[in-house]
C-alpha cells in the first residue's frame, strides 16, 4: 500500500498538537480506503516548553507517529527542508508528503478533496486556499486579513503561477516526482529562506521545474489555536515580498 506522510512544524506547540495528531489518527481509517497508509512525523524545531514530550508519548501510544526532534533551532524553513528530506529518503513513487501547521488552525479532514484532485495524475502540488469559493477564516483579526488580501495580490502579480491563488499556506499536498524533480535541480538551494516565505519558494521552485497545481477550498480556524501567534506580521509581510521579488528575477 502507498503512504501519505503527515508532516507537522512544532515549536512551542504544547497546547495544540497532541489535539493536531489525534485528528490525524482519526482520519487513517479513511485513508485506508483511498488506498494511503498514513504516517504522522511531528518535527520539533527544539521547543522551549512540553511539545516535545508530548509528541514522543504519542509516538510511544501509536505505531503511525514518528517523531523528529532538532538539535538546534532552525525555524520554519529548516523544518521544511527536513520534511522534505527525509520524505525524499523513505518515499516511494507513489507516496505522498502533507505537510500543515502544527498549531491545530489546519484541520486534517481536507485531505480527501486535496487527493481527490491528483486523480488526474497531472498535479504535482495541492494547495489548501484560502482563496477559493467556500473557503473561510475564523478568529483572524481584519486588519491581518487585509494584509493577506493585498499580498495575495502582489504574489499574483510577481509570482504567476497558473492556478494558484494563495502562496503562502502551509497546508500543503504534494506528490514524491513532483519533489524529486525539484530537488534534482535546486540540489541543497531547494529551500533557502528560513522564514515563512519558504513556502512560497518551493512552490515557485516546484513551478520553474515543472510542477502543474489544484487548489480546494478550506476552513483556517484559528479560533482553535491556543496561545499567540509567533508570527511578528510587519516582519514576515517584507520578508515575503522581497522573496517573490528576488524569486521572479532569479536572484
Amino acid at each position: 500500500m502507498n503512504k501519505l506522510y503527515a508532516y507537522l512544524p512544532c515549536y512551542n506547540e504544547a497546547g495544540n498538537i497532541e489535539a493536531l495528531v489525534n485528528n490525524w489518527l482519526a482520519e487513517s481509517a479513511g485513508l485506508q480506503k483511498r488506498g494511503y497508509a498514513l504516517e504522522v512525523v511531528p518535527v520539533d524545531d527544539r521547543s522551549t516548553d512540553q511539545t516535545l514530550d508530548i509528541i514522543r508519548r504519542l509516538e510511544l501510544a501509536h505505531p503511525e507517529v514518528r517523531v523528529i526532534a532538532h538539535a538546534v533551532n532552525k525555524n520554519l524553513g529548516g523544518v521544511l527542508d527536513t520534511a522534505v528530506r527525509d520524505f525524499l529518503n523513505i518515499a516511494g513513487p507513489d507516496d505522498l508528503m502533507c505537510v500543515m501547521d502544527g498549531d491545530n488552525t489546519h484541520k486534517p479532514q481536507y485531505i480527501f478533496a486535496m487527493l481527490s484532485k491528483l486523480s488526474n495524475g497531472r498535479t504535482g502540488c495541492v494547495i489548501a486556499s484560502r482563496y477559493q469559493k467556500g473557503a473561510e477564516t475564523t478568529g483572524v483579526p481584519g486588519h491581518r486579513l487585509l494584509l493577506s488580501d493585498c499580498a495575495r495580490l502582489y504574489y499574483t502579480v510577481i509570482l504567476h503561477v497558473p492556478n494558484v491563488r494563495d502562496y503562502t499556506c502551509g497546508y500543503r499536498l504534494y506528490t514524491q516526482k513532483a519533489l524529486v524533480r525539484a530537488s534534482e535541480k535546486y540540489g541543497e538551494k531547494l529551500i533557502t529562506r528560513h522564514t515563512f516565505s519558504c513556502m512560497m519558494e518551493l512552490l515557485y521552485k516546484l513551478h520553474k521545474t515543472g510542477c502543474k497545481f489544484a487548489e480546494v477550498p478550506f476552513t483556517l480556524r484559528y479560533d482553535d489555536k491556543a496561545g499567540a501567534s509567533k508570527m511578528r506580521i510587519l516582519k514576515t509581510m517584507a520578508d515575503s515580498l522581497s522573496t517573490a521579488l528576488r524569486l521572479r528575477l532569479n536572484l
